[in-house]
């Protein structure tokens, strides 16, 4: 197995363990899981840029990395949900997870006409702004439970202003996935010729 796609299974577990923690709900578990997830988005940059100098992309790799990325970052919703205080809008997350079946059906078809879709720019921003917003939701609660910093009132809203971003950008990020992809579709929906 190449060292990209080491990293790339590195990130799925980081993310299960960014997951436990956050589950946990405890000052200790918060700075554990923002270290953790840190550590997971330099995987995702480091990753890819191995593979390509390497010369060591692979059609797994290609398939792995998405999926890696949803665990990472869908883990830490699901978790944020389960902090009440955090407020995050629960529709935020079902359209993310919504857009990730969608497009991850789409790579499947894609897969059963013999095509590989591997990540875009579209999808390469998408993962920039949904690891700066989680990353930013870590740093909050570090900040508020595990050091207990008093923090004015109009920060308490951030978190859930952060996610609802998330999820603007998650689903138009799919939006040329979706149009470029049209034929993929199409022969899907009509049946084989006889």
């Amino acid at each position: 197995m190449t060292l990209a796609n080491q990293l790339t299974l590195a990130r799925a577990l980081l993310g299960v363990l960014t997951f436990v923690c956050l589950w946990l709900r405890t000052p200790g578990a918060f700075v554990a899981a923002l270290a953790l997830y840190t550590a997971a988005t330099i995987t995702d940059w480091f990753d890819g840029w191995v593979a390509r100098r390497t010369e060591t992309v692979s059609v797994f790799g290609a398939l792995a990395d998405p999926i890696a990325d949803k665990i990472l970052v869908i883990g830490a919703l699901i978790a944020f949900l389960r902090i009440p205080s955090l407020n995050i809008p629960a529709w935020a997350v079902f359209v993310i997870i919504v857009r990730d079946f969608i497009i991850g059906g789409l790579r499947t078809l894609a897969g059963a006409q013999g095509k590989v879709l591997a990540a875009e720019r579209w999808g390469k921003f998408k993962m920039g702004v949904q690891s700066f917003c989680v990353l930013a939701v870590l740093a909050y609660l570090v900040a508020r439970d595990t050091y207990e910093m008093r923090m004015p009132d109009w920060i308490f809203p951030i978190p859930a202003y952060l996610v609802s971003l998330m999820a603007v950008v998650t689903v138009a990020s799919a939006v040329p996935y979706l149009t470029k992809n049209i034929g993929l579709l199409q022969k899907s929906w009509n049946p084989k010729p006889r």
